[in-house]
């Protein structure tokens, strides 16, 4: 298009000439849209971004009358309306992400935390049922994390009875924690880590 041809278009559609504004657009479209492709590789998405680019031309076609290269005005339009599009798309794509991640999250911490109840509650039901004795050697070496020492000198007894105590209660709970959980030792010591047991 000859360049004194494209001056009288800008100038007509500074004025709100709608026909002038078609044949910029059947003009430039095809180049837009190649231009937009190259940077979002998505043929709705550049289509789309085409519609929006040209759109913004329109609103601002008071400004065309002064603009010296309409070529290097709309690239110029095209590539900020992009710049825009792709910075919005990857804040959007991380709040996604990190609403994604957090429910995830919250989701898992409350299902270890119901999880966490019935390991609890199984194990203080198979300590009900055990001896008195045992029951004290459990919580003095366990709960209050007393050494079979201490525990002997509280309880009056040898550190060889605590220890005979803490390897029946234990076994008893390991038996237990197998039957009604399908849990390995370790996974049961795991238990009691997370318990504060």
């Amino acid at each position: 298009m000859a360049a004194i041809d494209e001056t009288i278009l800008l100038n007509g559609i500074s004025l709100g000439d709608r026909r002038a504004f078609d044949e910029i657009y059947n003009q430039y479209h095809s180049d837009i849209y190649k231009y937009v492709f190259k940077f979002v590789k998505s043929s709705d998405c550049s289509e789309d971004l085409c519609q929006e680019i040209f759109l913004k031309v329109w609103e601002k076609r008071e400004n065309l009358a002064d603009v010296r290269s309409f070529r290097a005005y709309l690239f110029t339009v095209s590539k900020n309306h992009i710049f825009d599009f792709l910075r919005h798309a990857s804040v959007e794509r991380s709040a996604r992400e990190e609403i994604l991640y957090a429910s995830r999250d919250l989701k898992n911490q409350v299902e270890d935390s119901i999880q966490s109840e019935e390991y609890y509650q199984h194990l203080q039901k198979v300590l009900d049922q055990m001896s008195p004795r045992n029951q004290e050697v459990f919580k003095l070496c366990r709960e209050m994390d007393q050494t079979y020492d201490e525990a002997a000198e509280v309880l009056g007894i040898s550190r060889n009875a605590i220890k005979k105590h803490m390897v029946k209660t234990m076994k008893l709970l390991k038996c237990s924690a197998q039957k009604s959980f399908g849990l390995s030792f370790n996974s049961l010591l795991s238990v009691f880590i997370l318990l504060g047991i």
